[in-house]
């Protein structure tokens, strides 16, 4: 165990093991503990790695802002949609090469992990946060399994949390009020297949016509299309085939009839095809024109499929296929608005034994409902 006396006079410690003739430092600690502790979990890994005849890490001085620009554009921009790779650059810029850029990807702490969280936590929604922290992790997990790092060295900080606030979406009539203001709207078929199907926006301005089957009445979701142009993929990776409602059917073949383009399916008038950016704009204003108090975003639309599908008595497993989520975890937050979602539960609620429901019987007055008696009751309720 190495004591380091710095110039502040504050103290660090920090402890060393071999590989060969090559010392390997551990990062600097303010408590004895947490170097101890630092070295068990890295001996531990080495004999695990050892037993499965595994070489250990690579003993490199790489800097953190050198990996993260690596982790970047081999492995975010090969794998992720291009919204998604603009999201991780900028938080790479804005929150992790201020604090760790200059760092060796070895010196990096746990301390350092709890800092930034601290500090994000000042200044920005607990959304915000998780997007930080699945950046930094992804760059740190996958130089673990480069052997670049002995361990992930924000392994025991624990996972922020997201906002636990409901999705916004339409209800019937909202979807009902909406639709009906907007029908001389050239988006109206946009708006009302988003609605029907639950596709995202790039799915829905990517959607062309081979992608229509009227003979087997589905819709086959391969592709998408943004600001950087259209691509032969999903953000998921996953093809998925969604059915076609009888309503959704007659718009696309009135769409198909007195179709401009022979390619996209949502066109403008002069029958290019629908603008990625414009559609937000051009919802809003349809919102307004409708006079909808409920304003949602776009995407809000994914969440009223959902939200009411579950509503009609639909199925959270089938919902999942619709959606193209890759994990179960997603789609659930929509289970409970089932019908009976967790009503089976109600038999293991009772908490009064039948013959004692008396205690119940007598704190509860009976209540004439009839209109007459009806305010008397709803007094006699409140005390």
């Amino acid at each position: 165990m190495e004591k380091i006396k710095r110039k502040d006079g504050s103290i660090r410690y920090r402890e060393a093991y071999y590989i060969g003739n090559k010392k390997i430092n551990s990062p600097y600690f303010t408590k004895i503990s947490d170097a101890k502790i630092w070295k068990s979990r890295v001996e531990t890994e080495r004999l695990s790695r050892l037993a499965k005849g595994e070489h250990y890490f690579k003993v490199e001085n790489i800097l953190f802002a050198d990996y993260a620009e690596k982790w970047l554009e081999t492995h975010v921009k090969a794998n992720c949609v291009e919204r998604t790779y603009q999201g991780y650059r900028g938080n790479i810029r804005a929150h992790l090469l201020p604090r760790f850029g200059h760092l060796y990807l070895r010196d990096i702490t746990e301390e350092h992990g709890l800092i930034l969280m601290n500090d994000l936590k000042k200044t920005h929604k607990p959304k915000g946060i998780l997007n930080v922290w699945n950046t930094v992790k992804g760059i740190l997990i996958r130089a673990r399994k480069d052997k670049l790092i002995p361990c992930d060295p924000f392994e025991n900080i624990q996972r922020p949390k997201d906002d636990l606030k409901q999705e916004a979406f339409w209800i019937r009539d909202e979807i009902t009020q909406f639709l009906r203001a907007n029908t001389k709207d050239q988006l109206y078929p946009f708006f009302f297949v988003a609605i029907h199907t639950g596709m995202r926006l790039a799915e829905l301005c990517g959607l062309c016509w081979d992608r229509i089957d009227f003979r087997m009445n589905q819709i086959s979701v391969t592709r998408t299309r943004d600001k950087t142009g259209i691509k032969d993929s999903t953000k998921t990776k996953i093809k998925r085939i969604i059915p076609m409602t009888p309503e959704v059917r007659a718009i696309l073949l009135a769409t198909f009839h007195k179709q401009l383009n022979g390619k996209y399916v949502f066109i403008e008038k002069n029958g290019e095809e629908v603008k990625y950016a414009h559609v937000y704009r051009r919802f809003h204003q349809a919102q307004d024109r409708a006079g909808v108090l409920n304003k949602i975003r776009f995407h809000d639309l994914r969440h009223t499929f959902a939200s009411n599908y579950m509503m009609n008595g639909g199925n959270v497993f089938d919902l999942q296929k619709l959606l193209g989520h890759t994990k179960i975890d997603m789609t659930m937050r929509y289970a409970h608005f089932s019908p009976n979602h967790l009503q089976g539960s109600l038999r293991f609620m009772n908490m009064v034994d039948e013959e004692k429901s008396a205690v119940v019987n007598e704190f509860i007055p009976v209540l004439d409902l009839t209109e007459k008696n009806l305010g008397e009751n709803l007094v006699m309720l409140r005390g």
